[in-house]
């Protein structure tokens, strides 16, 4: 395709209003994610009650919760009617009502008794992040249910009480806390921390992409039916269409790439450009092999959408589901997302290119024979 071609093509497309506004959505997107992710925002918000402020249970309960990473918010209220309130209302995702009788039900637990009394959890929902809550309360409560078992079997051992109670810090003293663990991102591309917010906004990026793919698949066949290429001969039209599809992606791609790199989100500016390359290449065939098999606006119209959600439950965008390596194979979403920490994933992403290019090569043959 010559520059002239280039511009003209250009200039035709951001005439396209549909063209100019999917443009927009990518700087805009990043912007409200960045917006979002610096502000005061959680995984979930909790709300807790404790009927007896001063129970030390209670206290150390609270204690606990409050060294929890700052994505998750608690918020002591000062009424069970309150919080429960808030959880109806959605303002709270869940609230945690601590009985007044907390340090007798630990203490009877320790004993090997049924307790009296539990701690009461409200929600309004079921969810994910709802059983993480719970296995999160549960492992801080163990703390100290774990403690009250260890002090009184420690009992049952020293008759004399400051043998016990020497014994028993000697124990805490030695506790290794958190400098047993450390944390590690595997793959050859690592970013620094980034807000959770801001996790899923290159899967989102990488989907908006696949939806210009196939707007460039509408626009192309509507300048077919406009006569557009009557003066573009081609005797490969493959090739044709590579080279409109190519003007359609490349903007798009820049944007997107800007934004990944003013967003902090960039693992490396000549690894971030080669899997955009590799990756519009992919979208662009895959795009163009759709086009080949339903051949019309409207069943375009109808397919997109289907392929759009099923990309986005396919790829990792939100979440990974890796007992579907198979299936998760048929979208190029999926590559571009596993390929940015892993070149593994960029091989094969090419490879998922040339077996495009073989399958667009089958499906023009068989067209051309039936002609």
């Amino acid at each position: 395709m010559s520059i002239r071609r280039f511009i003209l093509l250009n200039k035709r497309l951001y005439k396209q209003a549909t063209y100019v506004i999917l443009l927009l959505m990518i700087p805009i997107a990043v912007m409200l994610f960045k917006v979002a992710a610096g502000s005061d925002s959680h995984v979930m918000q909790i709300g807790i009650y404790a009927e007896d402020k001063d129970a030390v249970a209670a206290r150390s309960l609270m204690d606990e919760l409050k060294a929890v990473r700052e994505e998750i918010s608690f918020t002591e209220y000062a009424s069970r009617d309150e919080a429960i309130k808030d959880v109806t209302s959605a303002k709270l995702d869940e609230a945690w009502i601590i009985p007044a009788d907390i340090d007798e039900t630990f203490e009877r637990l320790a004993a090997g008794r049924q307790p009296k009394s539990t701690i009461t959890v409200y929600e309004r929902e079921q969810g994910v992040t709802h059983l993480f809550m719970q296995e999160l309360l549960e492992s801080k409560a163990f703390k100290i249910y774990a403690r009250g078992v260890f002090e009184t079997g420690a009992g049952k051992v020293f008759e004399d009480k400051g043998g016990l109670d020497e014994f028993v810090k000697t124990f805490y003293d030695k506790a290794p806390g958190n400098s047993i663990f450390s944390y590690s991102r595997l793959g050859e591309n690592s970013t620094e921390e980034e807000s959770y917010l801001l996790m899923p906004v290159r899967g989102l990026l990488a989907i908006l992409l696949l939806i210009t793919s196939f707007a460039a698949s509408i626009f192309y066949m509507e300048d077919t039916e406009n006569g557009l290429f009557i003066y573009w001969h081609s005797k490969f039209k493959n090739l044709r269409a590579l080279g409109y599809y190519s003007v359609v992606m490349v903007n798009s791609a820049v944007l997107v790439l800007l934004a990944l790199i003013l967003s902090g989100m960039n693992v490396g500016i000549v690894g971030e450009v080669i899997n955009m390359a590799v990756y519009c290449v992919a979208l662009i065939l895959f795009s163009m092999i759709v086009r080949m098999i339903f051949g019309s606006v409207k069943t375009m119209g109808v397919v997109m959408p289907l392929v759009v959600i099923v990309s986005i439950v396919l790829s990792p965008v939100f979440i990974d589901i890796k007992g579907m390596r198979a299936v998760q194979s048929l979208v190029p979403s999926f590559y571009y997302l596993m390929s940015t920490y892993d070149s593994y994933w960029l091989v094969r992403m090419c490879i998922y290119c040339l077996c495009e290019v073989v399958i667009l090569e089958v499906i023009y043959r068989i067209k051309q024979f039936k002609l």
